[in-house]
């Protein structure tokens, strides 16, 4: 009884074996399906044969040989090419494992995780040549430069902070590097040397020697700048594999030269207007405007605010396949296309005029056309005009709310009757940081939050208990600044009395009044929806309604 119970032991260790070294593999896409094999096969036929040997010492002998030697290969051979901080067996893990029996009782160690083994590999690509003869023969001679170390590691922190722009610019303390990270700049980050309390502190990095910013300069120029052009142009980045796309110039300050390179984040399809956070009735309402035959939707946001997104994920939502689209767009930075939209490009460097594009593309007989960051006054006069064609237009602008948005088409020459006539929504946004989810605070007994905060929020006492802000220190998730990620907040002005009220020439003040009786979700409002449901801060809202002087006002009447 005691040998079969035995048996049954060692079968389970070995099944339970077998589904680690399956997952492991996978993760680490080393053909799961031979080293399972490998791993479980002997077993299975030792387990087998010891019901015909006599002795049951013999037994347990085997068993436990035919589980280990194989599992032992197989470690052995996933453990080769991979850092020590993801080794098995070695001390690190060792360090690992006992770290996580010791935690419940109280016991903390430092584990010694190699940094470098936490960073992405990144390598550069040569692109923007006239072929990839061209690229490769730029990425060679980029490559026998000194600056490519340096300038790997200076792309590697711009990737680990998560950067949308990355510039080094000359100081008096030599080459400053600074990253622009949900919206914000900040300077390049580095944690505090130390104890592990102290490892959790970000300070600012200390700013590289000016031989180095020169040997980056004349790196990045010869990967990324063309014959064409010697300030500007393009060049990729692989992060794990993966592509992205960055665009870079330099130019010249009093100091020194300066670099500035944009780089792409990993795109993000979001399918659905509630997969960008946006409020049901927002999103209803939306949905039912999409429908209409013919009407101007119009989107707005500043810079940096997101609108491309939500541009694209609203085409998406409308019905792509009973009607015809066409995107008028611009050549020199065309859009990420979009399924049965068909693309209409013009080029202002070859003479090819988006009036005269759009009068030919017209002849289709389109039942939408959309357009995006409306620029040109005639362009946006005849797109308003294509109303009167029974068509759906959508267009985009940049404009501080949703209100100054139909201002600012109305200032480009249209009569407030026919923009009346011809408008059925106003859509704009902005992006407000996310706190960061692991050090984020909420506020004690001891620290309450601030009396004038509850009054302008206008909490209960049972919402004030979600408040959170940022940490003073933060983490190595955030890297000090406290926040993660950003939201979108929105606004929409729709409905019979707003475009009356355009009709008879309201301005921007006067619309926001309208638009706030029928119901408009303000920025205000939604801004304090996400502080109670403690998604954001209430200092951050504060930061980013406060982008327009003008905005801000039209915000106050609003509410």
């Amino acid at each position: 009884m005691v040998a079969l119970a035995g048996w049954w032991a060692c079968a389970l260790v070995w099944m339970r074996t077998i589904d680690w070294v399956c997952r492991d593999a996978t993760k680490l896409k080393r053909t799961p399906a031979f080293w399972s094999t490998v791993v479980g096969l002997p077993y299975a036929v030792v387990a087998l044969l010891v019901w015909w040997i006599p002795s049951a010492i013999a037994c347990f002998v085997l068993l436990p040989l035919a589980w280990f030697i194989p599992l032992f290969v197989y470690v052995r051979a996933r453990n080769e090419g991979l850092p020590k901080s993801q080794q098995i067996g070695s001390v690190a893990h060792a360090r690992k494992v006992l770290g996580g029996f010791l935690a419940p009782l109280g016991i903390e160690f430092d584990d010694e995780i190699d940094p470098e083994a936490l960073l992405p590999k990144v390598e550069f690509v040569a692109l923007g040549g006239r072929d990839q003869a061209e690229d490769a023969a730029r990425l060679e001679q980029a490559r026998g430069l000194p600056g490519l170390e340096a300038s790997r590691k200076l792309f590697v922190d711009a990737v680990v902070a998560r950067a949308e722009t990355l510039v080094l610019e000359p100081a008096a303390e030599g080459m400053l590097a600074r990253h622009q990270v949900d919206g914000v700049w900040w300077r390049k980050r580095q944690r505090v040397e130390g104890s592990r309390k102290d490892r959790n502190r970000w300070e600012d990095a200390a700013a590289s020697s000016r031989e180095e910013g020169v040997a980056i300069m004349r790196f990045m120029q010869a990967l990324g700048c063309t014959k064409e052009s010697k300030a500007a142009g393009l060049f990729g980045l692989k992060v794990d594999g993966k592509p992205r796309t960055c665009r870079i110039k330099i130019d010249s300050t009093p100091a020194g030269p300066r670099l500035t390179s944009r780089i792409e984040a990993p795109e993000t399809i979001f399918k659905t207007l509630a997969d960008l956070g946006m409020p049901g009735d927002t999103a209803t309402v939306l949905e039912q405007l999409l429908k209409v035959e013919k009407g101007v939707l119009l989107l707005s946001g500043p810079a940096g605010s997101g609108l491309t997104t939500t541009f694209s994920t609203l085409v998406q939502s409308a019905d792509r396949l009973m009607r015809d689209f066409i995107s008028l767009e611009n050549a020199a930075e065309p859009p990420r296309p979009i399924q049965n939209v068909k693309p209409v490009p013009y080029d202002l460097r070859t003479g090819n005029a988006p009036l005269d594009v759009l009068a030919v593309a017209v002849r289709s007989y389109p039942n939408v056309i959309v357009s995006r960051d409306i620029r040109d006054k005639e362009l946006l006069t005849e797109l308003v005009r294509q109303v009167d064609e029974d068509r759906l237009v959508i267009l985009s602008i940049a404009a501080n709310d949703a209100c100054d948005a139909v201002a600012r088409v109305r200032a480009c020459g249209i009569e407030p009757e026919r923009l009346g006539r011809a408008l059925v929504g106003s859509l704009s946004q902005r992006l407000v940081r996310r706190l960061c989810p692991k050090c984020s605070e909420t506020y004690t007994q001891e620290q309450p939050p601030p009396p004038a905060m509850l009054q302008r929020l206008g909490c209960t006492p049972e919402e004030a208990t979600k408040l959170r802000r940022k940490s003073a220190e933060g983490c190595i998730i955030c890297q000090g600044t406290g926040f993660v990620g950003r939201a979108a907040v929105f606004e929409l002005a729709s409905g019979t009395p707003f475009r009356k009220a355009i009709a008879t020439g309201a301005d921007a003040r006067q619309l926001a009044q309208v638009a706030a009786k029928e119901g408009m979700r303000t920025f205000a409002r939604s801004g304090r929806d996400l502080v109670v449901a403690g998604v954001t801060s209430y200092d951050e809202v504060l930061r980013v309604l406060a982008g327009s002087a003008g905005s801000k006002e039209r915000q106050g009447a609003a509410t």
